[in-house]
């Protein structure tokens, strides 16, 4: 699986509205260059946001756009799903087949283990808020970002790929 670059460039967008003062306004100019995203990229990124009840705008001189929710009310996977056709939806043997309509799902064991894999995928970027990110410093992320996805993995794995205390400098 690979996240386009609208889909990468959403949630730094997003990232970056968090970081200003709550009901402070950001445009998109300004995001545009803090970001070195393109402004009618975000233009059209922002049309799915707002239609996804993640940002609102507000009008005026000092206009711009403010989360429409509480940041811990908001998940990577939420603004991820908005940008992105779902990780599994047409068969092996058809682009334009649903998976749901495959004609061998009941006997197929890819079947299951490609359904199962976009549920972890979805279940741990739901897993992950806004204010997850934003609230803590980068090595705390990244170490709760490994731990999270540990715990998804069967014991087995998990002590195979247990991580290393980050130092925090």
């Amino acid at each position: 699986m690979q996240i386009s670059t609208k889909g990468k460039y959403a949630v730094r967008a997003i990232l970056n509205i968090a970081h200003h003062p709550k009901e402070t306004p950001v445009s998109l100019a300004a995001i545009s260059k803090e970001e070195g995203i393109s402004l009618l990229f975000l233009e059209q990124i922002f049309q799915s946001l707002r239609k996804g009840e993640i940002v609102r705008s507000l009008r005026g001189a000092h206009g711009g756009y403010v989360l429409a929710r509480d940041p811990s009310d908001i998940t990577i996977g939420e603004i991820v799903r908005l940008l992105e056709p779902p990780l599994y939806t047409s068969s092996c043997f058809s682009k334009h087949e649903a998976v749901d309509d495959c004609r061998i799902a009941d006997s197929c064991l890819g079947f299951v283990l490609w359904k199962q894999l976009a549920e972890l995928v979805d279940g741990f970027l739901d897993s992950i808020t806004i204010a997850d990110m934003v609230t803590q410093a980068r090595p705390e992320v990244v170490y709760s970002l490994r731990v999270k996805s540990n715990r998804m993995l069967p014991e087995k794995a998990r002590k195979e790929t247990s991580p290393e205390p980050l130092e925090v400098v």
